[in-house]
């Protein structure tokens, strides 16, 4: 029997285990997958998630990242792609950016075969667009019936979960930040086959009024024409003990483990903490990585309420993105501006430095930034 024939054979074996991405395997490595991973970073996030999802991706060796725009995907990237990650942010904003073009091309890359993993923005992005056509793209029969505020949830993942995951069947704690509370909804979307794998087990915290969030689904998961998608209104990137629910994610939709080293901390580094807000960016995604790959520095990303918590007590050097206009305002503003004034550094590039006026350094690029942090870093 000729080459051809167990070409042939292979494919059929292939097909009949129901391979759902178009994963290559890497010869240099047996056994392991290069799975084309891009992660969105336009208009519509906010949070440090989609930092610590461009971090995940970029470190898991199975994983190859694209930093997408939505710019690249309305001339096709998702093209060449096996899955794509959504981060939070507002899910009526990252539509918009999008455009009629850029959801058309996402729903046709998941309906044809491609694979989906969206948090708290992005879960609200596979939504019906029933009664909020601003925020879904009409892929999952479920709804936004409300959201709430920051907390860690208690979420469980019940037996289907177990089952399509490979997660144990037990409680994990999730960060929660203003997700949708999802309702499933009574109207037939075509082609699209969900279930519920995991629910809060808890509501806000807060003492008395109605309960909204106990008991509505927390994660669900299922198909869309021949692609598969994995949603959660929560953050499971943000934490270390709830990244084997991303695994599971990568497991049920490519057929392949994922692993995500654990990073180091670095003894004597010099820390980095670059404000996260609204708007990441392909050029704040190149930022991510080479802070994050060097050796030297301790990098993390930091958001308003962590700065109002103390934590710039604890890095060397606050970096500010080109994000937005406007400065930074009230007790946040005040305690970047004390920071600087004990000796610690500020930098920022863009409409960055506009934002704390007397007290940031100004770079003209990313990747000057970049220079020169490594420059003290040494």
């Amino acid at each position: 029997m000729g080459k051809a024939y167990w070409i042939l054979w292979g494919t059929m074996l292939l097909f009949a285990a129901g391979c759902t991405t178009t994963a290559t395997v890497n010869t240099n490595t047996p056994g392991k997958a290069i799975i084309k991973t891009g992660v969105y970073v336009s208009k519509g996030l906010s949070g440090g998630g989609a930092i610590e999802w461009i971090r995940l991706v970029h470190d898991a060796p199975e994983l190859d990242l694209t930093l997408l725009d939505s710019a690249k995907i309305r001339e096709g990237a998702l093209d060449k792609l096996d899955m794509l990650v959504m981060p939070g942010g507002s899910s009526p904003d990252i539509k918009r950016d999008l455009g009629t073009n850029g959801a058309a091309r996402i729903k046709a890359f998941i309906h044809n075969g491609g694979g989906y993993i969206g948090t708290c923005a992005g879960c609200c992005l596979m939504m019906e667009e029933a009664p909020d056509p601003s925020r879904g793209l009409d892929v999952m029969p479920f709804y936004r019936s409300g959201s709430k505020g920051r907390f860690l949830m208690p979420v469980g993942v019940n037996e289907k979960g177990e089952a399509a995951l490979g997660v144990k069947n037990d409680t994990y704690w999730l960060q929660y930040s203003h997700g949708p509370i999802l309702e499933p909804s009574t109207n037939a979307i075509p082609d699209a086959d969900f279930e519920v794998w995991g629910t809060n087990l808890s509501d806000s915290g807060k003492f008395g009024g109605k309960l909204e969030m106990y008991g509505r689904a927390a994660i669900v998961g299922g198909t869309y024409g021949k692609g598969r998608v994995v949603v959660t209104s929560c953050h499971p990137e943000y934490l270390e003990a709830t990244r084997p629910l991303i695994q599971g994610a990568f497991r049920y939709i490519t057929g392949h483990e994922v692993t995500f080293p654990v990073r180091p901390r670095r003894a004597k580094a010099y820390t980095v903490a670059l404000l996260a807000e609204a708007f990441i960016g392909i050029d704040v995604g190149k930022v991510v990585i080479a802070l994050s790959d060097d050796e030297s520095i301790d990098f993390s990303a930091i958001n308003a309420e962590d700065i109002r918590r103390g934590l710039l007590d604890h890095v060397d050097a606050l970096l500010i993105p080109d994000t937005r206009n406007g400065d930074i305002k009230g007790s946040t503003g005040d305690i970047i501006k004390r920071f600087a004034s004990r000796g610690g550094y500020v930098l920022g590039w863009g409409r960055g430095p506009a934002r704390i006026r007397g007290f940031c350094e100004t770079c003209p690029s990313s990747e000057d930034a970049v220079k020169r942090l490594q420059k003290r870093a040494r």
